[in-house]
């Protein structure tokens, strides 16, 4: 498959890996078998790509759990806790109206 085609290439990877991940072999080495396991799924035919597109989701949401999002998401929350926002900045109404913006698309990982 020639490069132009590919979603991620190999310098992706290695910018996605070098800085922190690579110091680690162990986690190196369990990333490699998830994504094996995830190529296995989806070549396993139309219910391994949904187990595969599963595994993918959840391991969205765990890693937004380490995001710059989810870090300002708690800031706003605790800022919402103390009653220091204004109605109109309470987490939920900016969520909210941030999701009807981008097309009302909220199911995708619940």
């Amino acid at each position: 498959m020639p490069e132009q085609d590919l979603l991620a290439d190999n310098q992706t990877w290695i910018n996605i890996l070098e800085p922190e991940l690579c110091k680690d072999p162990a986690a190196v080495e369990c990333l490699a078998r998830l994504l094996f396991l995830i190529k296995k799924e989806i070549n396993s035919g139309p219910e391994g790509v949904i187990r595969a597109s599963k595994i993918l989701s959840d391991g969205i949401e765990v890693l937004y759990l380490y995001t710059n999002a989810h870090k300002g998401a708690l800031k706003l929350y605790v800022l919402s806790l103390e009653g220091e926002l204004k109605p109109e900045d309470e987490p939920l109404t900016l969520i909210n109206a941030a999701i009807e913006r981008g097309g009302g698309h909220s199911n995708r990982f619940g």
